[in-house]
């Protein structure tokens, strides 16, 4: 797919494709950059483009928020709230540096809307598994007047439906921003995110939730669907190399 050759113990690839790291990287962190928290920090960092003292919405706590939420703290973020239907993820959502965590953006927005005294989020960035027309004036309603809603999830290639309320739209000003790979350039921000991760600035260790061997591939598919990891690694072994 895309030519990545996912879940191949070997790939050949044009030299454009290879990213150098320090090999002092652990592999099982250094896999973690190659998508989904390059996409996440960088929605933060670039798409959204969070500066000091904003606030911001995180939608969907996988790998991709977990590395939205970093991204937006390491940008100086004054509050970062969390929004995802699973507990857990709300608690490691916590841990990651978020300031609050909500179930959904209904309880979320009269805590935000008091907070911020009605002004809302300057940046809401939206991470959630698919994303669903019919659900984005909710994200906009939590975006504040000249903010920026940055969708990052992917919807259907098909869909064209989408509820918007187009006068809120042109009367507060406010930018529905997409994004694909956090707006950012591999050569450059996956060494760069490897730096902040030996400097300690961002945290890839514990987004590691569980590891899976080969044949587990559909054991992690499952737990990613029912909410039970931040991300899941598979560890390959010299007989899946054979």
């Amino acid at each position: 797919m895309s030519l990545l050759g996912t879940f191949s113990p070997y790939v050949v690839v044009h030299h454009t494709s290879v990213v150098k790291v320090d090999p002092t990287i652990p592999f099982e962190v250094a896999c973690l950059v190659g998508c989904g928290v390059t996409t996440g920090f960088g929605s933060a960092v670039r798409s959204a483009a969070v500066k000091p003292g904003e606030d911001v919405a995180v939608i969907g706590i996988g790998g991709v928020g977990v590395a939205a939420l970093q991204g937006a703290r390491i940008a100086g973020a004054r509050r970062v709230f969390a929004v995802d239907p699973f507990d857990w993820k709300r608690e490691q959502a916590l841990k990651f540096g978020a300031t609050e965590a909500f179930a959904d953006v209904a309880s979320a927005f009269g805590r935000i809307a008091e907070v911020t005294r009605g002004f809302m989020c300057h940046k809401v960035i939206v991470t959630v598994g698919r994303t669903e027309g019919s659900e984005v004036e909710s994200w906009m309603g939590l975006t504040a007047k000249g903010g920026v809603c940055c969708l990052t999830a992917m919807g259907g290639v098909m869909d064209t439906d989408v509820t918007l309320n187009l006068a809120g739209l042109s009367l507060l000003q406010k930018s529905l921003q997409g994004s694909i790979f956090g707006g950012g350039n591999p050569q450059h921000d996956i060494p760069a995110i490897l730096e902040l991760y030996k400097l300690g600035q961002i945290n890839l260790d514990d987004m590691v939730t569980r590891e899976y061997r080969l044949e587990q591939v559909n054991d992690g598919y499952r737990d990613m669907l029912e909410g039970r990891n931040i991300r899941g690694v598979i560890r390959f072994t010299d007989a899946d190399r054979i």
